[in-house]
């Protein structure tokens, strides 16, 4: 298992430690990936990647994906009776993600610490 992120390594390792995730976040700086893979989002932070998740086998065919939003995603439980054999791919339902009162705060606080940016152009 591995995230991608178009962050710089020192913010990917904050985060990885942050979170405590016992996996990798591979960096993508250059958004050559993401955009490769057309998960590109230009309109966010100065270009992000949309959130998203790919089963992959050890001879590199994609098995399934899911290309989800910042509202909606696929749940870590759904992928997971997906990897044990227990739902379909198409069966995945994807849930609402609703941001409570600390992301609201946690968003806030990092564009006064940060600034608000603008895409790219």
């Amino acid at each position: 298992m591995a995230a991608l992120s178009v962050d710089s390594a020192e913010r990917s390792a904050a985060l990885r430690d942050q979170l405590t995730l016992p996996f990798p976040i591979l960096g993508d700086v250059s958004r050559t990936v993401v955009q490769a893979w057309d998960l590109y989002n230009p309109r966010e932070m100065g270009g992000i990647a949309v959130p998203a998740v790919f089963v992959i086998d050890p001879d590199l065919r994609v098995r399934w994906r899911s290309v989800d939003s910042t509202r909606e995603r696929v749940s870590a439980e759904g992928v997971l009776r997906f990897l044990r054999g227990q739902a379909a791919p198409g069966s995945l339902e994807r849930s609402k993600v609703r941001a409570g009162l600390p992301e609201f705060a946690r968003a806030v606080g990092n564009v006064m610490r940060r600034g608000a940016k603008t895409p790219r152009g």
